[in-house]
């Protein structure tokens, strides 16, 4: 896995004074996650809401549009490339690569790269669910090439569990080395999966534009949100650790 330290999930110095009394680094996470989940949500909310019924005249024909022109403009090729592409985003083999990349992590011992992938991934599930009940956005009115899952059209789930966890790979391969090649592979690879998988949920009929790059966003932001919540499971550890070897 490398050498390198040189981490995003590193805790930083400072924050609370060394003389109050730590918690146990389990809540200091938890804390981040439901304040995160609670911001993430009502900001996604609040866009789709806004997509829905203020923007609708605009925004939304010109989602109707590209929709309905990529529907116009199918073929085999694309319509084989692009069923690959949503398919391998599907609920199972989602769980299944992430359950690969924690069993990896865990052989080797990156715990902090394990939580944040994990908490993230739960993140983007729960805030999902959230937001497509409350913005119940129907999908677009063209042809589709997948049958219509229960949920509703804002934001991309597919995008965003894409975006959680091949960009999520990609920010823990920047952890683990300093290798350049491998860093800067790693994140066109996952950029440009993510990228195919939305493009893939548009082209097939199943999403708007905006659900997409909403999905997107959406995924990076619970990235952002496991990252502080580790870094801030961390801290918490180290001021335990201090106290612990002072008593």
């Amino acid at each position: 896995m490398g050498t390198a330290r040189v981490s995003f999930l590193e805790p930083t110095t400072g924050g609370r004074a060394e003389g109050s009394a730590p918690g146990h680094p389990l809540w200091s996470a938890l804390a981040i996650m439901v304040v995160g989940y609670v911001v993430v949500a009502a900001l996604m909310i609040a866009i789709g809401l806004l997509l829905t019924h203020a923007l609708d005249g605009s925004v939304g024909k010109w989602d109707q549009h590209v929709s309905a022109h990529l529907a116009r403009h199918r073929t085999k090729s694309w319509n084989d490339i692009t069923k690959v592409a949503t398919s391998a985003v599907n609920t199972l083999p989602v769980l299944l690569v992430a359950a690969a990349a924690d069993a990896f992590l865990a052989f080797w011992r990156r715990w902090r790269e394990l939580a944040f992938l994990t908490i993230a991934l739960v993140l983007e599930i729960t805030v999902f669910l959230s937001v497509n009940f409350v913005v119940d956005r129907p999908r677009p009115n063209v042809p589709r090439l997948n049958s219509t899952p229960s949920t509703s059209s804002f934001p991309s789930g597919h995008t965003a569990a894409a975006t959680v966890l091949f960009i999520g790979m990609a920010l823990i391969v920047t952890c683990c080395t300093r290798d350049t090649v491998a860093r800067v592979l790693s994140t066109l690879v996952g950029a440009a999966i993510a990228a195919m998988v939305g493009f893939a949920r548009v082209y097939r009929g199943l999403h708007y534009p905006t659900d997409v790059i909403a999905g997107a966003l959406f995924g990076l932001a619970c990235l952002a949100v496991a990252a502080l919540a580790v870094r801030a499971a961390s801290r918490q550890s180290g001021r335990v650790a201090r106290t612990d070897a002072g008593s």
